[in-house]
């Protein structure tokens, strides 16, 4: 298992945590440990738009890159987070409260910029 799997496999062992993805800009999978049901290309698609367009919005304002976006609905959070080429992408359940696991989040964020300096 490489790094990125791991890391995305860990964070998935906390019980707030109902998938996690890495996604690069373009809409492409990297790697995924999302429960059955849900398609990976289809959360990466939806996830680079929401980050592109959020940079790009971010960006004409004169604010800078978009690091984080969270997205809160009925059933759950959407946490996604900018890397060095990618963005990670936490799926929430509906019964997260207050931070949840942003903790565990943040840490798999820097492991994960962390490998790509390595690499």
């Amino acid at each position: 298992m490489n790094t990125i799997q791991a890391a995305l496999r860990g964070l998935c062992e906390h019980s707030e945590v109902g998938g996690a993805a890495v996604v690069t800009p373009d809409g492409l999978v990297a790697a995924s440990e999302l429960v059955e049901g849900l398609a990976a290309d289809v959360v990466a698609g939806l996830a680079s738009y929401l980050m592109v367009s959020a940079d790009r919005s971010l960006g004409e304002g004169h604010y800078g890159a978009c690091e984080r976006l969270t997205i809160e609905a009925e059933r759950g959070k959407v946490v996604l987070v900018a890397l060095a080429d990618s963005y990670l992408v936490v799926l929430l359940n509906a019964l997260t409260s207050g931070q949840g696991p942003n903790a565990a989040i943040d840490a798999v964020a820097a492991r994960l910029r962390g490998a790509a300096r390595l690499s």
